[in-house]
């Protein structure tokens, strides 16, 4: 089965579980930063995501909680072209969790089902959270002395509509993690 066809099932699944959930709370359930050191002023940086979303939810509940595991590994590059050739060594490390309570109006519907729910985490649910995520990452990095990183929309792959989606039978594709690079730091003397 192809992972546009996955897509679009676990997109469609989704969309199921979005009709009859709004988000009532986000909160930050846990956090760990560690900072290396002092980037050289000189050289860019760079960054790369991991995100891993889990839901819980108990049959005939009105409500379900989604969370996202966050990994930030924010890197220094030598000034050495091509960038994607350039050495890397790691300045800081952000691991968050962030969770995020949802209610269900059912209105006669169906409950949905675990492969909707796991559908719903790893694409609506992921795009919901993901503002939540920026910020406190570009807060956090100000914070840390570092230039406010701002990570990049998060995007799903648009799947080709004319492959037709099979019924359900896996787990969604987990979204791809974005790598960017972030701004120079800007220089403090004078």
């Amino acid at each position: 089965m192809s992972e546009e066809v996955d897509l679009a099932v676990a997109q469609r699944e989704a969309a199921r579980v979005a009709a009859m959930a709004d988000i009532a709370d986000v909160r930050l359930f846990d956090a760990s930063l560690h900072f290396d050191r002092f980037p050289d002023e000189s050289n860019a940086m760079t960054w790369q995501l991991e995100m891993t979303p889990s839901i819980s939810y108990h049959d005939g509940a009105d409500f379900f909680i989604l969370e996202i595991e966050y990994e930030v590994v924010i890197q220094e590059m030598a000034d050495t072209p091509p960038a994607e050739a350039a050495d890397t060594t790691d300045l800081a490390t952000m691991a968050f969790k962030l969770g995020s309570l949802y209610r269900l109006e059912l209105n006669g519907r169906a409950q949905p089902g675990s492969s909707e729910l796991d559908s719903f985490a790893k694409t609506m649910g992921t795009m919901a959270l993901y503002p939540y995520a920026r910020e406190f990452v570009q807060n956090i990095t100000s914070r840390m002395g570092l230039p406010p990183l701002t990570l990049a929309t998060f995007r799903l792959p648009f799947p080709d509509t004319r492959v037709a989606p099979k019924e359900p039978d896996e787990a969604a594709p987990t979204p791809s993690a974005p790598r960017k690079r972030a701004s120079k730091r800007a220089s403090a003397s004078k």
